[in-house]
C-alpha cells in the first residue's frame, strides 16, 4: 500500500495554484495536471440510512463523481510537433497513467500519402497495474476506392471506423445502383482482426449481421444477387455460407445442410462465390461445388473432380474435389461457366454443372524431369463478353494466360515490358472484371503490383493510366449499370479525416492487458489535417485520476472534530474480510491487520457507491463526510516505492485538512429509535459494558453509558455492590429510548474501576435490574 502522510499543515505552491482554478466543479486545468497535481472535488451529497433489519449499521451512501470533473489529462511535448493533437473526455482507469505516443511513418495527417502514417502509444512505468496501448493510423489513403472513367478515384468511407489501425478489404461486391456490400479486417494482416461484414447505401456504410457474423468470423467471398439488393451471399474461413435475403437482418449458415446425405468436413472454407446470373455459385474445398437456382433457399452438388497428379499415367490416377478459386459466368449463357482452379487451371462446364471438362489444351506438358510442370494455379478467370471463346487466367507465380478456342490452346500475354514485376514469383492474388459498358474491356488488379487494362479481350495490356493509389488489394467489383465504372477494395491502409475525434479505447492493440482490453479510457483525441508528422515524432499524454473514498464521522457534540472511519483504496483495495461486511456472511480473513475497512464499501453499482458503519449507537447524533483523496500523480511509481503525501477534497466549506475549495458534504444523522427488540437485542440494556478507556461510544469512550429501549417516563438507579446510591437519573434525562451517564456520581465525580447494579424503574411494568463493570 502507498504510504499516508495526511497533509494538515501548509500547502504545497501546486495546491495553492489549484485554489485559483475555480470553483470545485471545474475540472483540474491542464497546466497543473501536467504539473502532476489533480484538483480533488467531493460528491455533492451523501444519503444515511439506518439499516434496522438484517445487520443493523448506518448505510451511508453518495453519487459517484463525474469523470469530466474528477479527472485530469494534460499534453506534454506536443509544443515541438508540427501537427496539432487534441484531447477531451474524462479519465476512465483508476490508476494514472502517463502515455507515449511515437510516431513510425512521416507524412501529412489525413492525406492520401503512398504510405501509412501509424502512431503506436503506450504508458510508461511499472506494469503493476497492468499495460495499456495501442495504435492510431492517421493516413487517409486506403478503405473502398471507386473509379470513374470522368472523375477518376475517390474514396468511398463514410460510416466505417476511423479508428482501425488497417482498412483491410478482404470481399466486395457491387449491387444495383450505388449499393455495396463488403468484409473488412483491421489488423497488419488480412486474416487477423476480423470487423465485420457493412453495406454500402450510396451515402454511409453500417454494420450488419453482427449476431453471426460480427468480429467473429473472417469473411472471404462476397456475392450480390443480380437485381436485388437485399439479396447477398457471405463466404467465411471456418464457418460456411451465409445467406440473407432481407438486406442482412437475418442470415441462414449453410455448411454440412449443403449435402446432408455426404460425410461432414470439420472446417467449411468458401474459396469462391458468384451471383452474376439468376444462380449462386459456392465452392467449398474438400466438400464440393453447389449450385442455387432459388436465391440460396436450397443448393444441389455439382460434381468437380480433378486428377490429384498429372505426372501419375492416366491410367493409375486418383481424383478428388477441386479447390475453385473463382468462377466467370459467359454472359450470354449462363449454363457455360468457368471455374479456375488451385493446381489445375480452369474447367468449364456448358450444362449448368452437370459435368466440367479440363481446358488444360497445350498447357498439359508432363517432364519427368520436371514433376509439376503442368501445375497451373489458377486465381481468377474471365469469360469474355465479345467472344465466348475467350477466356483469361490469372496463374500464381506465373502472370496472365489467354486462350481463343476455348481452352485448346494458351498463350502467356501481358508480357510487354515493364508491365509485369520482374520477379513473377510475386504475383500472388489477382481480381479480374470486365468492365462494365464497355464490350472487349477487361481489368486485373495484381495485388501489390498494380491495375492492369485490356480494350481487345485480353489481346494486348497496359497499366491503367490512373492507377490506385494503393496497390496492395484482393478485389474490384464492376458496376451492375453500363457506365464504366468499377470499385477497388484496398487493403493496408487508414481512411483517417483530419479533425476526426477518435475513442483511445477503440485503438487499443495486443500491447495492452487482457485483462484490460475491455475499459473504456474516457479520452478521445484528435489530429488536425494537414499538420506534417516526422518519423519519431512524440509526445505525452498525462492522466490522472483520485486514488480512492474516505468516509469521516465525528459526534454531534463535536462535529468538526471527525475521524476517518474508512478507506478505499481504488488502486490497492485491502481489508481483512472477505465479502461485504454489510451482510451477515461477512468472512474475517486471519492474519490480516489492515484496518481500512474496505470490505464495508460497495461499488457494484456505478452510479451510486456505499459504505456500511456498524459503529453507531442508538440515542447519539453523528456527522458524516465522503471525500475523495490522492497522493498525486503515482504513474511511474508502484504501491512499494510510492512516498507522496496524502490529500483529501473538502469535508465542509473551509475544512483546514484539504487544499481545495468546494462545500464538501458533511452531514447530521440522528439514530433514535424506539424500543425495538428485535434490532437492538434485549429489551432493556445498558451500552458499552464493560466501560474501558478508548472503546464505546464515539467521543465518550471510557466514559459514557447508555441505557436503552427504555419506555416513556422511565427513570434509573445506580448502586454499588454495597448498596450505595450512586446515582439517581429521572425522566427529565430520558431523550427518546434512551437515558445517558457520563459515569459520574451525584456530586459530579468520577466512579472508580469496579462492579456496579442499576435499577431500572418503567410505568406499568416491573423494574429491570443489571450489572455494569467499569475499567479505568
Amino acid at each position: 500500500m502507498k504510504s499516508a502522510a495526511f497533509r494538515t499543515g501548509a500547502v504545497a505552491a501546486v495546491a495553492l495554484t489549484m485554489l485559483g482554478a475555480g470553483s470545485a466543479e471545474a475540472q483540474t486545468p491542464p497546466e497543473v495536471c501536467a504539473a502532476d497535481s489533480l484538483y480533488l472535488i467531493s460528491p455533492a451529497s451523501v444519503d444515511l440510512r439506518l439499516e434496522t433489519t438484517g445487520k443493523q449499521g448506518l448505510t451511508i451512501s453518495w453519487p459517484n463523481l463525474n469523470l469530466d470533473q474528477a479527472t485530469c489529462y494534460s499534453l506534454s511535448g506536443n509544443d515541438t510537433l508540427d501537427f496539432d493533437v487534441s484531447v477531451d473526455g474524462g479519465f476512465g482507469d483508476r490508476v494514472d497513467r502517463v502515455f507515449k505516443f511515437t510516431t513510425a511513418d512521416s507524412g501529412l495527417v489525413g492525406a492520401p500519402n503512398a504510405t501509412s502514417i501509424t502512431i503506436q502509444w503506450q504508458n510508461e512505468g511499472p506494469a503493476t497495474n497492468g499495460t495499456i496501448g495501442g495504435q492510431i493510423n492517421i493516413s487517409n489513403n486506403g478503405g473502398i476506392w471507386r473509379n470513374d472513367p470522368l472523375g477518376g478515384w475517390a474514396q468511398v468511407n463514410n460510416g466505417l471506423p476511423m479508428t482501425w489501425l488497417r482498412t483491410n478489404t478482404v470481399a466486395l461486391d457491387r449491387g444495383t445502383g450505388e449499393f455495396m456490400v463488403a468484409a473488412f479486417t483491421r489488423g497488419t494482416t488480412l486474416d487477423g482482426n476480423p470487423s465485420g461484414v457493412y453495406v454500402y447505401n450510396g451515402t454511409n456504410w453500417s454494420q450488419v449481421g453482427s449476431d453471426v457474423l460480427g468480429t467473429r468470423r473472417v469473411v472471404t467471398k462476397i456475392a450480390v444477387a443480380p437485381g436485388d439488393n437485399d439479396s447477398f451471399a457471405v463466404g467465411t474461413a471456418t464457418g460456411g455460407l451465409f445467406v440473407t435475403t432481407d438486406g442482412g437482418q437475418t442470415f441462414t449458415q449453410w455448411t454440412s445442410e449443403l449435402d446432408p446425405a455426404a460425410t461432414p468436413v470439420t472446417t467449411y472454407r468458401v474459396s469462391a462465390l458468384n451471383w452474376e446470373s439468376s444462380r449462386l455459385l459456392v465452392a467449398m474445398p474438400n466438400w464440393g461445388v453447389f449450385l442455387s437456382d432459388d436465391g440460396g433457399a436450397s443448393f444441389t452438388r455439382s460434381v468437380l473432380e480433378v486428377p490429384d497428379n498429372l505426372d501419375v499415367p492416366e491410367v493409375n490416377r486418383t481424383y478428388g474435389m477441386g479447390v475453385v478459386n473463382d468462377f466467370s459466368v459467359d454472359p450470354a449463357d449462363p449454363d457455360r461457366i468457368a471455374a479456375a482452379l488451385a493446381f489445375h487451371g480452369v474447367y468449364l462446364t456448358t450444362n449448368g454443372g452437370q459435368d466440367w471438362t479440363d481446358l488444360y489444351g497445350d498447357l498439359l506438358v508432363s517432364d519427368p524431369e520436371n514433376p509439376g510442370a503442368w501445375v497451373y494455379s489458377a486465381r481468377e478467370v474471365l469469360v469474355d463478353d465479345v467472344n465466348p471463346q475467350v477466356l483469361v487466367m490469372a496463374v500464381s507465380q506465373k502472370g496472365l494466360f489467354r486462350t481463343t478456342d476455348s481452352g485448346a490452346t494458351w498463350s502467356l500475354v501481358a508480357t510487354e515490358p515493364g508491365l509485369q514485376p520482374t520477379n513473377l514469383a510475386s504475383l500472388g492474388n489477382f481480381s479480374m472484371i470486365r468492365r462494365p459498358g464497355a464490350p472487349g474491356e477487361m481489368l486485373v488488379m495484381e495485388d501489390k503490383w498494380g491495375l492492369l487494362q485490356s480494350t481487345d479481350s485480353g489481346a494486348s495490356w497496359q497499366l491503367y493510366a490512373e492507377q490506385p493509389l494503393l496497390a496492395a488489394s484482393v478485389a474490384l467489383a464492376p458496376s451492375r449499370a453500363a457506365d464504366r465504372t468499377f470499385t477497388q477494395a484496398s487493403y493496408g491502409g487508414g481512411i483517417y479525416e483530419g479533425g476526426t475525434v477518435l475513442e483511445l479505447k477503440d485503438t487499443y492493440s495486443t500491447a495492452t492487458s487482457t485483462e484490460l482490453r475491455g475499459l473504456d479510457l474516457g479520452l478521445r483525441i484528435s489530429f488536425a489535417g494537414g499538420g506534417e508528422v516526422n518519423r519519431n515524432d512524440t509526445f505525452r499524454l498525462v492522466a490522472q485520476t483520485f486514488q480512492g473514498w474516505a468516509v469521516w464521522r465525528s459526534s454531534s457534540h463535536d462535529r468538526r472534530n471527525m475521524t476517518l472511519v474508512g478507506l478505499f483504496d481504488r488502486v490497492n483495495p485491502e481489508d481483512c474480510y472477505e465479502g461485504y461486511c454489510g451482510d451477515n456472511s461477512l468472512e474475517i480473513i486471519p492474519q490480516c491487520f489492515a484496518a481500512k475497512r474496505a470490505a464495508c464499501f460497495d461499488l457494484s453499482d456505478p452510479d451510486t457507491l456505499r459504505f456500511f458503519d456498524d459503529e453507531v449507537y442508538n440515542g447519539f447524533s453523528y456527522y458524516y463526510a465522503v471525500t475523495a483523496f490522492d497522493y498525486g500523480n503515482t504513474a511511474l511509481s508502484t504501491p512499494q516505492s510510492n512516498t507522496n503525501e496524502m490529500f483529501f477534497s473538502p469535508r465542509w466549506a473551509g475544512d483546514e485538512l484539504s487544499p481545495f475549495v468546494g462545500e464538501g458534504n458533511s452531514t447530521r444523522f440522528d439514530v433514535n429509535e424506539p424500543v425495538t427488540p428485535d434490532v437492538w437485542g434485549e429489551e432493556v440494556y445498558a451500552y458499552p459494558n464493560p466501560v474501558r478507556l478508548g472503546a464505546g461510544v464515539p467521543r465518550g469512550e471510557g466514559s459514557l453509558v447508555v441505557f436503552t429501549n427504555l419506555p416513556e417516563g422511565s427513570r434509573v438507579r445506580v448502586f454499588t455492590t454495597a448498596g450505595d446510591d450512586v446515582i439517581n437519573l429521572g425522566p427529565d434525562n430520558q431523550t427518546g429510548g434512551q437515558i445517558y451517564w457520563n459515569t459520574v456520581n451525584r456530586d459530579g465525580a468520577e466512579i472508580s474501576a469496579g462492579v456496579y447494579l442499576y435499577k431500572v424503574e418503567m410505568p406499568a411494568r416491573d423494574d429491570h435490574w443489571g450489572r455494569i463493570v467499569v475499567i479505568r
